[in-house]
């Protein structure tokens, strides 16, 4: 049903479009929501995370699927969030491990990849944690109390923007090298690191979607 969502909401866009998350992700909640009424609330949200984040990220759902191979096909495009296409990403997988495994999993795998994003990739980016992080808040939102459900139902019934999704994290450190990283934050679990992410945990909770635990 998620799948056939994407389809609908992907067609009628032009190749060269990119779709903000909050616009892939409305319709999918109201599709949620509707579904929720005569189903399991947890586990219609959890299939609309598992198909969202393998959407965003490039991924067939065949590799968990094998009958998705003859389902319709939603059409590419990039998908932004705040400007970028790579916390999309970030924001999509931590939500549906979170939804699926359990924050203490979310968390862990956006750690390791920036901390190897520090070793052998782009560097190590707080904003990219934020997006991490801000994720798996999401994921445990909607598989969580029906009060955060609720409240999610009634963000997105004035229109789910980005801001409500994520904070702004223009200014945090990224593309820090190992060197640096250590240099500046004294690697992770140091008491400059654990100031930094406590900054970000406290701006994700300032979000009205969050506020509530």
């Amino acid at each position: 049903a998620y799948q056939e969502r994407l389809v609908a909401i992907t067609t009628p866009t032009r190749r060269d479009e990119a779709l903000g998350l909050d616009r892939l992700l409305g319709p999918l909640l109201e599709l949620a929501r509707q579904r929720a009424a005569t189903g399991d609330a947890v586990l219609e949200h959890r299939a609309m995370l598992v198909v969202l984040a393998f959407y965003v990220n490039g991924k067939g759902l065949a590799a968990l699927v094998p009958s998705a191979r003859s389902w319709p096909a939603p059409a590419r495009r990039l998908v932004v969030l705040g400007g970028r296409t790579d916390f999309p990403q970030h924001f999509t997988i931590s939500a549906a491990l979170a939804a699926t495994a359990g924050s203490p999993l979310s968390d862990a795998v956006g750690l390791y990849k920036e901390v190897d994003d520090a070793r052998r990739g782009s560097g190590f980016s707080f904003n990219d944690i934020a997006a991490d992080r801000a994720g798996t808040r999401f994921g445990e939102l909607v598989t969580g109390s029906p009060a955060g459900r609720a409240r999610l139902q009634q963000v997105a019934a004035r229109g789910l923007r980005e801001a409500d999704l994520i904070p702004d994290v223009r200014d945090l450190p990224e593309f820090m090298a190992e060197a640096e990283f250590v240099r500046r934050f004294g690697g992770v679990g140091a008491p400059p690191y654990r100031r930094m992410i406590a900054d970000i945990e406290q701006r994700i909770a300032a979000l009205a979607l969050y506020r509530g635990g």
